[in-house]
């Protein structure tokens, strides 16, 4: 039966690839129809992000949120999507979030909405573990599952990027995260539509996990 779920979560996420693949230009449309929300958005994670030297986002998309918060590097298995982030000066990289291909160089990754299309989440955190350098921290903004806004997008059946996407409570996140070796240092929400529609958690690899 566990054989059967996650064949099924791989299924659909390769899905997800193929429709952000072919409607790219619909998803990075959006923000410029809700910009009020991208800011609310951008304003909130660069709070949590912190001084950085160098960056990684996991899920880069087309480079927008790279882009306002100065993160250098993006990886992402869309094409499409992957050639706007970089006319918006993204160096990217087509990779799978479960393999990090990079060495110890970074002190950020952001998984900016990332989470909820990603086959194995936590392979995906582990891999990111490894390419932290000692005292780098990882930032997740998710839509947390146990709100109205998730549950908005997993009733709408005319948005074709979360139909195949599998959101997670604040206490699952936290879970992956110290499952994947680290330790979370902060938890935070936002309101952007109904209350608490928004999550962050920050985090640090554990030195005891370290090699």
């Amino acid at each position: 039966m566990l054989v059967f779920i996650f064949e099924e979560q791989r299924k659909k996420n390769m899905k997800s690839v193929e429709i952000f693949d072919k409607l790219w230009e619909r998803y990075d449309s959006w923000y410029e129809r809700n910009k009020d929300i991208f800011i609310k958005e951008i304003n909130f994670i660069k709070k949590h992000l912190g001084e950085f030297k160098l960056g990684l986002e996991v899920g880069v998309g087309t480079g927008r949120f790279a882009k306002e918060l100065g993160i250098r590097y993006g990886i992402d298995l869309s094409t499409s999507m992957l050639k706007l982030a970089k006319s918006r000066g993204i160096e990217v990289v087509k990779a799978n979030a479960e393999l990090i291909p990079f060495k110890r160089v970074f002190d950020l990754i952001l998984y900016a909405f990332t989470l909820c299309f990603l086959e194995d989440p936590i392979k995906s955190l582990k891999s990111a573990r490894d390419v932290l350098i000692e005292g780098g921290k990882v930032v997740i903004c998710t839509v947390p599952k146990d709100s109205k806004l998730a549950e908005e997008y997993m009733n709408r059946r005319d948005n074709p990027f979360y139909s195949n996407a599998r959101f997670y409570t604040t206490s699952e996140v936290v879970k992956m995260l110290e499952d994947s070796g680290f330790k979370v240092i902060k938890i935070d929400f936002e309101d952007i539509k109904y209350g608490r529609d928004l999550l962050v958690v920050v985090a640090v690899g554990r030195k005891d996990v370290l090699t």
